[in-house]
């Protein structure tokens, strides 16, 4: 199978073997060629943020003839009850800052639909039934949680309390929705796996320093056992 992987920073790439020189350029973003046992891979980082997720993922399908993608990386939790260096497979994504802002409170939509009345559409982007019984037969321990994608790198904590209450998620990130998305639109699956670098809240960025390599590591790992579940 060819799969493309989506990393959005250097940390998070640095751990998958790449061949020494990329196979193209398009734009700004370089894309490798990579193996996992019988699958071709097809590496690139993306950037931070949806639209750049959306660019490469577009691009892994379209020019590269990907059939599933994978994304690995590190998040911040909004869950209370979940640990830093904790590994979150999305079940569920949503796209919390795509929607109607009226009287100063985010109402979310189904990101392309028209943002108006009330939300007829389920704005849940969700892992592939199939895949998700094999990696829960495979990786029994793995938390399966509800990732929240926007293009703002949270640190109010705050926020991150309103945000776990309004929507109950695990993990926030600023990518993993817009790859779900462009997948969706493609018909074909994809998986989003994060790592807690920090807690979403107003030291996230000394925690994120701190434990950034250790979370992409982590991410990396749980990436790799779940291409061997798809072989």
């Amino acid at each position: 199978m060819r799969i493309g992987i989506i990393c959005a920073i250097p940390n998070e790439l640095r751990y998958f073997n790449l061949t020494e020189n990329p196979i193209q350029k398009i734009g700004e973003r370089t894309f490798y060629k990579g193996t996992h046992d019988k699958h071709e891979l097809i590496l690139v980082q993306s950037g931070l943020g949806k639209v750049n997720a959306a660019v490469v993922s577009t691009l892994l399908i379209e020019k590269f003839d990907c059939e599933f993608l994978l994304f690995s990386g590190v998040a911040g939790g909004i869950d209370p009850g979940i640990e830093i260096g904790e590994v979150i497979i999305g079940d569920s994504l949503i796209q919390y800052d795509y929607g109607t802002l009226k009287n100063r409170e985010m109402l979310p939509f189904r990101p392309g639909s028209i943002p108006t009345g009330e939300s007829k559409n389920e704005i849940e982007y969700r892992l592939s039934p199939k895949i998700k019984r094999k990696i829960k037969a495979s990786l029994p321990n793995v938390r399966m949680g509800k990732i929240l994608t926007g293009d703002v790198y949270l640190q109010c904590e705050e926020t991150q309390k309103e945000l776990f209450e309004k929507y109950g998620a695990q993990a926030i990130d600023m990518e993993g929705a817009a790859v779900a998305q462009v997948a969706e639109q493609f018909g074909i699956p994809s998986v989003v796996v994060r790592c807690l670098s920090d807690l979403a809240g107003a030291d996230s960025q000394k925690l994120s320093s701190k434990f950034l390599n250790k979370a992409a590591k982590r991410s990396f790992n749980t990436a790799q056992k779940i291409l061997n579940i798809l072989l």
